[in-house]
C-alpha cells in the first residue's frame, strides 16, 4: 500500500503542478481585478453611443409635445434661441438656420445628456411628409472626454476633425439616424428621422 501511494505521489509532476497552482492563482486574480481593468481602460470616456441614445428619447418627447402643442404656439426666435444659447452653454454658438431645407424650430429646451453638464435641444418641424418632419438639434459643452469606436472596435477620443452618421438600424431604411460632430467647444448632435433626412441638413448644420 505504501509503495502504491509512493508511485502516486511520482505521478504528479513538479512542473505540471507549478502550471495548475499558477492557472488557479491567475484566474482568481482576474476574477478579482478584471472589471476593474476594464474600468480603468474606459476611464473618463462617455461613449458617444450614450449620449445618442438619450438624444434620441428626449427627441422622443419633444415630438410628441409638438404634435400636441395648441394651434397658436409661438415658436422661439433667433433672439430667444440666441439667449438660451448664452444662459446656458455660456457660448456664442448660432443654431443653425435650417429654412432653405424647409425646416424652421418650434420648441427650444435645455436637455441633460450623459457626460453634459449643460445642454439644449431645439426642435425643427418642416410641412413635408408627416412620418419625418422633424429635425432635432443637440448642442452641449466638450469637455473633451468622449469616445467612439474604431472599425476594429478600439475606444478612441471623439475630436474636432472627425464626425459620425449613422443610422439607427442599418437593415431599415426608414429607421432614425444620428450625426454627431464637435463645433468650437461644443458637441453637437443631429437627430432626424432618416437617414437622408439627417443628411439633407449635413451642410446646413456646419458638419463636414
Amino acid at each position: 500500500m505504501a509503495q502504491r501511494a509512493e508511485n502516486e505521489r511520482r505521478l504528479i509532476h513538479p512542473v505540471a503542478l507549478a502550471l495548475a497552482l499558477a492557472i488557479v492563482a491567475g484566474s482568481v486574480w482576474m476574477g478579482i481585478v478584471g472589471p476593474r481593468l476594464r474600468e480603468r481602460e474606459i476611464g473618463p470616456w462617455i461613449p458617444l453611443a450614450d449620449v445618442a441614445g438619450a438624444a434620441r428619447q428626449i427627441q422622443m418627447g419633444m415630438q410628441l409635445e409638438a404634435t400636441h402643442r395648441p394651434s397658436d404656439a409661438v415658436p422661439p426666435s433667433r433672439a430667444e434661441l440666441k439667449e438660451l444659447v448664452q444662459s446656458t452653454l455660456q457660448s456664442d454658438w448660432r443654431p443653425p438656420d435650417l429654412s432653405s431645407a424647409g425646416f424652421v424650430p418650434v420648441s427650444a429646451t435645455s436637455a441633460l445628456l450623459p457626460g453634459c453638464e449643460t445642454g439644449i435641444a431645439i426642435l425643427y418641424e418642416s410641412s413635408g411628409d408627416v412620418s419625418d418632419r422633424f429635425v432635432v438639434i443637440f448642442a452641449a459643452v466638450d469637455q473633451g472626454h468622449f469616445a467612439s469606436f474604431d472599425e476594429f472596435g478600439r475606444m478612441e477620443p471623439f475630436t474636432h476633425t472627425t464626425s459620425i452618421i449613422e443610422p439607427d438600424d442599418p437593415s431599415d431604411h426608414n429607421s432614425g439616424a444620428t450625426l454627431v460632430y464637435i463645433d468650437a467647444e461644443l458637441l453637437v448632435i443631429v437627430r432626424g428621422g432618416s437617414l437622408g433626412r439627417v443628411e439633407s441638413v449635413r451642410t446646413l448644420v456646419g458638419s463636414r
